[in-house]
């Protein structure tokens, strides 16, 4: 992944970058309904465009965002070098033209001139250097800062191994060219300079005013929008960025971030008027699609039964494996879920690349057995064999309080009732308990999910690695780990690509976790509402959005 609690972003096309030229990567798999604006369809309307954020960001600063929410947020207000426009294709953002070199090792940006900060202040390539080497200070606790570990020493930098700044692969030439080296050629970096926790903050406003996202009176920002109002814990309100470059592209007057994270009000709110965007409760979605007055977007994104190695009974792999074969993964979307998604039976999520394709097209789907009721209750009862017990004992299921996960955690405990005979506790905690908890190892097994930041599978393998900051499964593996390495360090992508498969099959043979579906994301959305872009591992972009 890189790997995080929750991990979303954008589902994007590898290539290989020439010498001297920009990208024009093939398109992700993108959403939403484009329109070619007019002033008549505009003219008259309020431009105002009212979305529920569910609940109060914990920070709005880039890189200390460690959820998809906050990062919808934060990419409308900031912009990094590169954006992904409405086809998925690659164009400039602060950086209006790049070089790479014959090795791919050194991309040289060219800051365009126009570029500012919300207060006036030019947006200079010591604002990325600036940004990028805090966000790798062990100190700052960065949530997702290893997704710069691509930079040269910036995996020594973050761990601590480096200390001296200058050693980071991100110089300022002047003010407006930035050069980044990195350790080995990385096909999809240029994309992920698009991605919310690498967007860049002001140097010399960070440094006067460490607290300035907290504020909306404080609050500076490059993007399209900037701050107006935030009260807290109730709504954010952002208007045009008068200081954006391209602030002509932007038609919406103000966007009003609601926050109400009860999914009922939630789609009461939608029925009133009183939200534009909004996710249906569960117990609606699958009414509300085959009226078509919802629609499924794609999402890079897994949902699994995540088992800790450490607990005693699930350091066993049949143990493991017969709680994963007890389960009818196509009752439980279709039945249960709701919304589109696929049954899982592997790691890495439809769609994503492997840098030399797609990766599922490429592994395919026989991982593990899958649903076998006479396979669980044999592999149980040899788990049991070899850990010397007679029965199971009671166990203990962790999951959130969100209203799909709690329906998901009771149909899981009733198959594994009705099919292996064991007896599963459901603990339901508040969403940042929950997740503290497994951090914490403080689980024997969890309802969980992990989607990409960038469009390649090597972005979810690393969370399994031995001693991995979010290897939260403590699963260990030297071969996995072998194959992982070997991943990293490969340059040609088919070679690349192979070992990735390789170390998804070892993942698998483990049943380290417990593959339940590939994700889909249900969302509402008024149908005057145009011009908002979705792509499968990327935040919500509503550069461009109007109201018709």
């Amino acid at each position: 992944m890189i790997k995080k609690v929750i991990r979303y972003s954008l589902l994007l096309s590898l290539l290989i970058l020439t010498g001297c030229s920009q990208s024009t990567n093939a398109p992700q798999i993108q959403t939403g309904t484009p329109n070619t604006e007019s002033s008549s369809n505009i003219k008259n309307t309020s431009q105002t465009l009212k979305i529920n954020a569910k609940t109060e960001p914990p920070s709005l600063n880039p890189a200390l965002i460690d959820n998809q929410s906050a990062g919808d947020i934060a990419n409308q207000l900031f912009e990094g070098l590169v954006r992904v426009d409405k086809n998925g294709e690659i164009v400039p953002g602060v950086a209006e033209k790049w070089d790479v070199s014959d090795d791919k090792t050194v991309y040289t940006f060219h800051l365009r001139q126009d570029a500012k900060w919300s207060n006036g202040e030019p947006v200079t390539a010591e604002d990325f250097v600036y940004s990028w080497e805090k966000a790798l200070r062990p100190d700052t606790g960065a949530p997702l800062a290893d997704n710069l570990s691509f930079i040269k020493n910036g995996s020594k930098y973050l761990g601590g191994e480096i200390k001296d700044p200058t050693a980071l692969g991100i110089k300022a030439i002047n003010p407006q060219t930035l050069q980044v080296t990195l350790e080995r050629p990385t096909p999809f970096f240029l994309r992920l300079t698009s991605f919310f926790s690498v967007l860049p903050i002001n140097k010399k406003l960070d440094e006067s005013n460490p607290n300035w996202s907290g504020e909306a009176a404080s609050f500076v920002s490059n993007g399209p929008f900037m701050m107006k109002e935030w009260k807290h814990d109730q709504e954010i309100v952002m208007v045009p960025n008068p200081q954006y470059w391209a602030k002509d592209s932007v038609k919406l007057q103000s966007i009003e971030w609601k926050m109400v994270n009860d999914q009922n009000t939630e789609y009461q709110m939608y029925q009133t008027g009183e939200l534009d965007i909004a996710y249906p409760p569960t117990s609606a979605t699958a009414k509300l699609l085959t009226e078509g007055k919802a629609k499924t977007v794609p999402v890079a994104r897994t949902a699994y039964v995540r088992y800790n190695h450490k607990d005693s009974l699930f350091a066993n792999q049949k143990i493991r494996k017969a709680f994963a074969s007890a389960i009818d993964r196509k009752i439980l979307v279709d039945k249960v879920v709701q919304g589109g998604q696929t049954p899982a039976t592997a790691l890495i999520p439809e769609g994503l690349s492997s840098g030399n394709g797609d990766f599922r097209t490429q592994a395919g789907t026989d991982q593990f057995t899958g649903y076998s009721v006479e396979e669980a209750k044999k592999l149980l009862d040899e788990g049991l064999n070899e850990l010397n017990q007679a029965s199971l004992p009671k166990v203990t299921f962790l999951t959130d309080n969100n209203d799909l996960r709690s329906k998901i955690s009771q149909a899981l405990q009733e198959m594994w009732k009705r099919n292996l005979g064991v007896e599963v506790e459901i603990k339901s905690m508040e969403r940042k308990v929950f997740v503290q908890s497994v951090k914490a190892g403080e689980f024997q097994f969890a309802l969980y999910s992990t989607g990409a930041d960038y469009d390649d599978s090597y972005n979810l393998f690393g969370q399994f690695t031995t001693g991995d900051g979010y290897n939260y499964s403590k699963y260990s593996n030297p071969e996995y780990d072998k194959f992982v390495k070997a991943a990293f360090q490969e340059t040609d992508p088919a070679k690349r690509a192979q070992e990735m498969i390789e170390a998804e099959k070892v993942l698998m043979n483990d049943m380290a976790i417990n593959p339940l579906y590939y994700d889909k994301l249900v969302i509402l959305e008024n149908e005057r509402v145009k011009n908002v872009y979705r792509f499968a591992v990327s935040a919500l972009d509503l550069r461009e959005a109007f109201v018709e």
